[in-house]
């Protein structure tokens, strides 16, 4: 049993290193990218810093003070959500609610994402059952990532069909997937009971099934209202970037704006960032991309990109990381 077990941690830990592996020469290829790039259009870091001392004044201050002060509106409605999750597991105040979500935020900067995400949201529990709140986590961030594929669907269903150099079988393709995951998601919701009914028969769900059983009991209508909220933080989301594209005189069509905005949150959704970094390289790295397109200038990109990850992830993981230290990590 103990060969066993040893057995298990070794593959374990060997996947994991794996995992940091892979996550730093992603890492690294998205730093190359942002200094070739950069380079090829006769820029530098300097341009970008430029850019911020320039725009980031009381010139745009009103711009500036909308930005800020979405911030907390944001993290206002992923709090509502998580509040409204939790109810499964006991009652939290609202204040409860934005403890525990910025205390995840914190704790992804040095755990695996979901992994630091959850456990702040779960540490902040006060029942002795709170180990169940994991279910609960995974359908609230299951929920935005929905919410982040929709909008992601749209805007490269828009781009392709701006750009016919994008119109072909492998773009095309993508499409008909991403088309293909947002119907399976909604089979999934519909769903839910009978999906946890499959994966019992399997071993290793009847290991975690104790901790994500809670996402069965919801139903429908806890759902929807949970993912009004998920859309709602979206929203607050593009309106914070497109004000940050107006600040730094990114002028685009709105259809083309909005369209760049939902994919470059959906390239943040889906690819793993390097937790004490966040989600910093892989926003700008998409942008450099998809804003490409359109002659935008790389520094124009990045300040945007910069600027909207210290409003709304520095300052808030800053605020997460004291209430982090004032958790009981453990109860009786």
């Amino acid at each position: 049993m103990q060969s066993n077990t040893r057995s298990w941690f070794s593959r374990w830990y060997s996947l994991k290193k794996i995992g940091w592996v892979f996550k730093w020469l992603l890492l690294v290829a998205m730093l190359s990218y942002l200094y070739v790039t950069i380079r090829e259009k006769g820029q530098s870091l300097q341009d970008v810093l430029q850019l911020l001392r320039e725009r980031l004044t009381a010139n745009h201050l009103t711009e500036l003070a909308m930005v800020i002060l979405l911030t907390p509106l944001n993290w206002a409605c992923e709090s509502r959500k998580w509040q409204l999750l939790a109810q499964k597991i006991e009652n939290i105040s609202f204040l409860q609610s934005l403890k525990g979500v910025l205390s995840g935020l914190a704790l992804g900067f040095i755990m695996p994402n979901n992994v630091g995400d959850a456990a702040g949201r779960v540490l902040s529990l006060q029942s002795h059952q709170r180990l169940t709140g994991v279910g609960a986590a995974l359908l609230s961030n299951g929920l935005q990532f929905y919410v982040s594929l929709f909008f992601g669907t749209l805007g490269w269903g828009f781009f392709i069909g701006q750009h016919s150099t994008l119109q072909n079988w492998p773009q095309l393709t993508l499409l008909g997937v991403l088309i293909v995951t947002l119907v399976f998601g909604i089979w999934l919701i519909i769903s839910r009971k009978n999906a946890e009914r499959y994966l019992e028969r399997f071993k290793w769900f009847r290991w975690i099934e104790p901790y994500v059983d809670v996402i069965a009991q919801y139903d429908l209508v806890e759902i929807r209202r949970a993912f009004r909220w998920a859309v709602l933080r979206y929203g607050v989301f593009t309106l914070q970037f497109d004000l940050l594209l107006s600040i730094f005189d990114v002028s685009l069509p709105i259809l083309t704006a909005l369209a760049c905005i939902f994919l470059v949150f959906f390239a943040k959704t889906l690819i793993p960032a390097l937790n004490f970094l966040g989600d910093l390289g892989i926003r700008e790295a998409s942008s450099l991309y998809f804003f490409s397109f359109y002659n935008i200038a790389p520094a124009q990109v990045v300040a945007v990109t910069l600027t909207l990850w210290c409003i709304n992830i520095l300052l808030p993981v800053l605020v997460g990381a004291f209430w982090t230290l004032k958790m009981k990590w453990w109860r009786e």
